[in-house]
Parts: C-alpha cells; structure tokens; sequence
C-alpha cells in the first residue's frame, strides 16, 4: 500500500506522440501516461498503464522558469520567478496541467512533487529521456510526507491582489500556509484589509512582502537562501526530522549557495539530481540555527536534516 500511495505523488506525462513510440517511452522508465482517448486501448496493449486525457479536469498553469525586470534605476535587471508553489498552496485539492518547452518537464515534475500535487506534464519529445530519469530520482527519495513547516499564516480572499502577495512570499522564502482564520501557531497572521495590513500597501506586492518580513524578524524565518534570487524553498517535518525541497527555476546550475533553517540539527545529508555526489559543505548547527553551503545545485535538491 505505501508503494501505491507513493507512487500518487509522483507526476505523470501526457504523451501525445502515439503507440509506435512504446519502445521509446519504455526504455525512459515510464509507465504510467496520459494519453488521447482514442489511444488508451492500444498503450494498455503494450503494458502501459495508460489513461484518457482530458483537459477539462485540469487547471493549465504557467510555464516555469524566470523572466527578467528592469530596477528602478534602469540599470540592471533583476530575475522574476515565474513557479507555481503558491498557487498549489490556495487549492491543494487541484488537478494541474504543465505544457512545458524544452529543457522544462524536469522542471515541472520537481515543482509538482515538492508540493504533493496532482499533475500531469505535456513535455517535449526531446525531454523523454530526462523526464523518466527525474521520475527515478523521485522514486528514489520518495517517503511518506511530514507536515508543511510554516510560520506565517495568511487569509486568503481569493482576489488577485491576495495572490501577487502569495506570490512573493512565495520568491522570497517567506514560508506560509493559507488559513481561513488566524491561528496561534503562528508566529505570524496576516489579513489583507485590516489596520494593521491594509489593502493600500498590498497593491504593492513586493513592499507589502517586505513589510511582512519586518514584521515576522529574520531570526524568526525558518529558510534563509543566501547567493541566489531563482532558488525557492519548501520545508515540511516532524519533531526530530526536516526535509527541504529546494527548487532552481534559473535554467542554469547554481554555485556555492548558503542555506539557513531554523533549528539545531545535528545531522544533513543531501540528494541532487544531475549534479553526481552532492555533498554540504561547512555545515554548522547551534544557537536554534542550522546552516549549509550547497556547492552546486540543478534544478532540484533535497536536504534531509536530522536533530
């Protein structure tokens, strides 16, 4: 039952290439697919473990990956984080659909595990080969699922603007939870529209952002990401374990990257894909902080921490 139950988690591909594909799709190590309707029959003929896609029961999201804006003074340009994490944390119960370019189905299978939604991912024929390895790599870490580590709390009114917001929580490492009311368990509750948050500094979603980090104390934030602005992070754990997803939406690897979580934990290990034998390097825990330089990183890693 814990293989089914894991296996869930896990992506699926849309493939629309047809059957006399099979030997292709196979050797990639994948089994399991979406595909036309009028196709299933014939992919079940071949041991697939194949399903009619429909796209009325999805919701089409955006394509991954970072765009760049011009700063204030002209000058430079700053990347964008275009991810999907904050929309899956308004509507976990979402049937979400990727149509990802080249270079982006391994992007989209790690962001749709990280946040144990139910995804399909319409992926170039040149990604086959990558997509089915990134779907081992996923096999191999898999494990049942701890609670999400969150310290800000934010009501949700369904409006754009409340999703601007999510949105750069979401690209600064703010981590959050959507809640209907205010709980005390968090450090911090935030209701757009009140005195305290009103809905004139939330038409600015990147001060109002700001104005909730002040707010929370970075000694508070339990993910810090140093060295990097297109890295973002999702924590989930228990009273004695942790696991980080770190997710790399800038298209190229990232190098020495400094990371902080809140908590002593004695013990950190690591699992990247297509970076070889990851490793921590300078790695420190005392004083309710531990911290770790990532020496290289694709697109996704994650970081198993043990107190």
């Amino acid at each position: 039952m814990l293989s089914i139950f894991c296996a869930a988690l896990l992506p699926w591909l849309f493939w629309d290439q047809g059957p006399a594909t099979a030997n292709a799709v196979k050797q990639a190590g994948i089994e399991r697919l979406y595909v036309p309707a009028d196709q299933v029959s014939d992919w079940k003929s071949a041991a697939f473990a194949a399903q009619p896609f429909v796209m009325e029961q999805f919701t089409r999201i955006p394509v991954l990956g970072i765009a760049h804006q011009v700063d204030t003074a002209g000058a430079t340009s700053a990347p964008w984080v275009i991810g999907n994490g904050w929309r899956f944390e308004r509507d976990r119960s979402g049937k979400y659909y990727y149509n990802v370019p080249w270079h982006k189905a391994t992007l989209a299978a790690a962001e749709a595990y990280t946040y144990g939604v139910e995804a399909v991912v319409h992926a170039d024929a040149r990604d086959l080969a990558t997509f089915g390895r990134m779907l081992a790599f996923l096999r191999s870490i898999d494990r049942p699922a701890m609670p999400v580590l969150a310290n800000i709390g934010i009501m949700d009114d369904g409006s754009a603007q409340t999703g601007e917001v999510l949105n750069l929580l979401a690209r600064r490492n703010l981590l959050f939870q959507v809640v209907r009311t205010p709980d005390p368990k968090y450090d911090l509750n935030v209701q757009i529209g009140t005195k305290e948050y009103p809905k004139s500094a939330a038409a600015n979603p990147a001060a109002f952002a700001v104005l909730v980090r002040q707010k929370l104390g970075d000694e508070k934030r339990l993910l810090r990401v140093y060295g990097t602005d297109v890295v973002i992070g999702r924590l989930t754990g228990d009273e004695r374990n942790a696991r980080l997803h770190l997710i790399n939406y800038g298209g190229s690897k990232v190098e020495g990257m400094r990371v902080r979580v809140r908590g002593d934990y004695a013990h950190g290990s690591v699992a990247a894909f297509g970076t070889g034998n990851a490793t921590l390097t300078d790695y420190s825990a005392a004083n309710g902080a531990t911290e770790f330089t990532l020496p290289e990183m694709d697109v996704y890693a994650v970081i198993d921490l043990q107190k």
